[in-house]
């Protein structure tokens, strides 16, 4: 027996509530609408549901919108101004026979919420539960064949399946009442901490006329990606057209690889907190050309409308690209062969055109 359907037998008193309940779509988000947005770790299914969020948060702003968030994500999501409260969980909370879960599925029941969604584009059996456990009637998640009944509501992938991933949550938005056209894809950032990082930058790289190039020597969203010597042999080339300085950036998943690459550099920026995912976002954000492979900072940098440079491997599909904007470039990397310079190059012209030199 599939462990989704496994779990909904034995936990089913936990999750009576909002199996019956009717919604109307649009017209069930309102103004006095409670809302539970669950995380489900995945850094880049957070960022491409934040248009949706963002949407809900404007036009409907008597909204209350609760995040259930995994604590790597919590100082990304806690000052965002999107929610109203963040509930936290950890990896062991959500070991389906242990305590915790019916803990937090308990918790869930106290309060029952109207909406619930699920932010990601995988399914999550266990995820899936704690929105059916929220008793809202409207439960928003991924597609797949056993979803029903902790999801109802879904976005059906395409069947060519070339399309932007990063935009495929905002499919939902003329369901929820939204304008679809209206949503914006950038992350919201504390306005604070984004002077404070910007003088921070200026004060470790004084020189206006040096470009601050932000590498993720991290694995992509398949597992693969490029190797640290061919990024070593990307920034020497780099190095040799251009005045620049290095600011290694990753995720907390790739830290032990962004520590590999950073050991070998000569062009870094010292002096750079690079604690949390906060920290991590803020200094991608004053970066001059962001490269990296299809990576969670790769497609916050697109999102953020920082120059992007994407070096992917043919592992990567195309639903992985970007919808074309000018200040963004995908590369494709073939094992074992060195990025070629003039290709970069002429990537690099592309994207930094509006912006370098400013």
């Amino acid at each position: 027996m599939p462990e989704n359907r496994l779990l909904t037998n034995l936990l089913s008193p936990f999750l009576r509530k909002g199996r019956s309940t009717p919604f109307r779509l649009p017209g069930t988000i309102g103004d006095r609408s409670r809302i539970l947005a669950i995380d489900s770790g995945d850094l880049s299914d957070l960022l491409f549901h934040a248009p949706l969020l963002q949407g809900i948060r404007h036009q409907f702003p008597g909204t209350s919108l609760d995040f259930l968030v995994p604590e790597e994500h919590a100082s990304l999501v806690v000052p965002s101004g999107l929610g109203r409260q963040c509930l936290l969980y950890s990896p062991r909370q959500l070991r389906p026979w242990s305590p915790a879960f019916v803990a937090l599925l308990r918790s869930l029941r106290r309060n029952p919420y109207d909406v619930a969604i699920l932010m990601s584009l995988t399914p999550h059996a266990r995820l899936e539960l704690a929105a059916l456990a929220s008793g809202a009637p409207l439960r928003y998640g991924p597609s797949h064949r056993r979803s029903y009944p902790s999801i109802n509501f879904e976005i059906r992938p395409p069947e060519e399946r070339s399309r932007y991933l990063g935009l495929r949550p905002a499919c939902a938005a003329a369901f929820f009442g939204l304008d679809g056209d209206r949503l914006p894809r950038r992350w919201p950032l504390p306005a604070d901490k984004v002077r404070q990082t910007k003088q921070l930058v200026h004060f470790n790289k004084p020189r206006r006329e040096e470009l601050l190039v932000g590498i993720d020597p991290g694995l992509g969203k398949t597992g693969h990606g490029i190797s640290l010597a061919n990024l070593h042999f990307l920034v020497k080339q780099l190095a040799s057209q251009t005045l620049c300085r290095i600011l290694p950036l990753s995720d907390p998943g790739n830290g032990e690889r962004r520590d590999d690459f950073e050991a070998k550099l000569t062009e870094r920026v010292p002096g750079l907190a690079r604690e949390d995912l906060l920290e991590t976002i803020l200094l991608l954000t004053n970066c001059d050309l962001f490269v990296a492979g299809n990576t969670d900072l790769f497609h916050f940098a697109v999102a953020q409308e920082v120059p992007t440079i994407g070096l992917f491997t043919r592992r990567d599909g195309p639903e992985w690209e970007p919808t074309p904007v000018p200040h963004a470039r995908v590369l494709r990397v073939t094992k074992g062969e060195r990025v070629d310079i003039d290709t970069l190059m002429e990537a690099f012209e592309a994207v930094t055109s509006d912006r370098v030199g400013c």
